[in-house]
């Protein structure tokens, strides 16, 4: 008898959970169930829609309804689970697909995560949205021709992008960060004000350590009311319409259900087979807890990159396999106003809340040598164990070349390299391409210096 999966979520993470465990094993049943009545779509690519940087809405689906019957998987879109009966191992479904139930020999939650809303009042009203779905993103873009003032709370990579997006259609964008800084999650302190600077050089408002206290209007927002965290001043800020990108939250409530075991961040414990606590069943992407590659601590990422990732080794076990995941590195890299902003790895914060004593190598160098014309500043830090020497994060921001030095430095955290063996890396030359130093080594040779004193 063939393996019966079945897939609960067709985002990144489920549909390739599908994908792989379809060519590891080409018998397998395999069914994928989704709410959302569209198949397979980039979520981090719904910002740009607004922007118009992405043309048609179409063009992020990634894989097309009609390639799931080529690949013999049956992907009920626009269908619920209700229900999920473990114990006789049967799901229940209804919605588009009809209502009916599944039995099932292994089982792969890819539920996603969903928005969390701050304590605010006045969130309940019309023109006030968040941005996980394609339909977010939809409406969203039709405010482009209809508002002028837009106030997006919270200022993480969605704040940021989708704040860019309102930026370049011409509208009046203020960003309220309730932290010191934005983009606090990926880089430092010293790194997000480079990124502040830049962005308010280019028009955009940006209002740090700052509450957003409540949403004012009678149906539809006419202002925000902000407090200062420092001084205390409450004002003020017109707005037709607010976005709130406070952040998500792993959706685990079927898995809870049937006894899955939820860990300390919330999401879906798991070992490195993605499986969890229950023979047979997996999770994977941002649902699942998973665990950090440098302090072994367990982590939801929230990165498509680390989903695909945690999917393929969840739906090759479902299939019969037998891998395992890594771990989470967490590389990211966005791009605001032409500036590349990169991290991997451990922040100092992160540093300092996991008690690693850590050197740090920072440098301003330049993507080509002084002497060639069209050369941009980079900054460059990196962060080493002061017990071990070895790597464990970096930070990059520059207009050119930042998305794949922090590629260079992921792959340095995966294999453990030392400040010193950073450093000793040959890297090419050309005067119109890079220098004959390259800034991540220079970075490492200023760590390396500190580790002799």
């Amino acid at each position: 008898m063939a393996v019966r999966i079945v897939i609960i979520g067709c985002g990144a993470a489920g549909a390739t959970a599908a994908m792989q465990a379809r060519k590891f094993n080409r018998k397998a049943e395999i069914t994928i169930f989704d709410i959302e009545p569209y198949s397979q779509y980039s979520r981090c690519g719904l910002p740009y829609t607004i922007s118009g940087k992405v043309k048609e809405f179409e063009d992020l689906v990634l894989t097309p309804p009609e390639n799931w019957a080529s690949l013999k998987i049956d992907a009920k879109l626009g269908t619920k689970v209700t229900n999920i009966d473990h114990e006789n191992r049967e799901i229940f479904y209804t919605g588009d697909a009809g209502t009916g139930s599944m039995e099932y020999d292994s089982l792969v939650f890819a539920t996603g995560a969903k928005n969390i809303d701050p304590p605010i009042k006045g969130l309940d009203k019309r023109r006030v949205y968040r941005l996980r779905t394609l339909d977010d993103a939809k409406a969203l873009a039709q405010e482009v021709d209809k508002a002028k003032n837009v106030v997006v709370i919270g200022g993480g990579l969605i704040g940021m992008e989708t704040a860019e997006a309102f930026h370049e259609r011409g509208l009046n964008v203020i960003i309220v960060e309730f932290l010191p800084n934005i983009l606090l999650a990926m880089v430092d302190p010293e790194m997000a004000r480079i990124v502040e600077e830049h962005c308010s050089s280019h028009g955009l408002k940006i209002l740090t350590n700052t509450s957003a206290q409540e949403i004012l209007g009678d149906v539809t927002p006419t202002a925000v009311i902000v407090q200062n965290r420092e001084n205390e001043e409450i004002s003020e800020i017109p707005a037709d319409v607010v976005v709130v990108a406070t952040g998500v939250r792993p959706v685990t409530d079927l898995a809870e259900n049937i006894g899955v075991q939820i860990g300390s961040t919330r999401g879906i414990m798991t070992d490195n087979h993605m499986m969890t606590n229950l023979e047979g069943v997996y999770a994977c992407g941002d649902c699942a807890e998973s665990f950090d590659f440098v302090t072994r601590r367990t982590i939801v990422s929230g990165l498509g990159t680390v989903a695909v990732r945690q999917a393929r080794v969840a739906g090759i076990n479902a299939a019969g396999g037998d891998i395992k995941f890594p771990g989470v590195i967490g590389a990211k890299v966005t791009k605001l106003f032409g500036l590349e902003i990169a991290s991997t790895g451990l922040t100092d914060q992160l540093a300092k809340r996991y008690e690693i004593e850590v050197v740090r190598g920072s440098i301003k160098g330049t993507t080509k040598p002084p002497y060639f014309q069209g050369g941009h500043e980079i900054k460059v830090k990196t962060l080493f164990d002061k017990h071990t020497g070895r790597i464990i994060g970096g930070q990059i921001i520059g207009v050119e070349d930042a998305a794949m030095r922090i590629n260079v430095l992921t792959l340095a955290i995966q294999k453990d390299l030392s400040a010193l063996e950073v450093f000793d890396w040959e890297n090419c030359y050309a005067p119109a391409i890079c220098d004959t130093w390259d800034p991540i080594v220079l970075s490492a040779d200023a760590a390396r210096r500190r580790f002799r004193k």
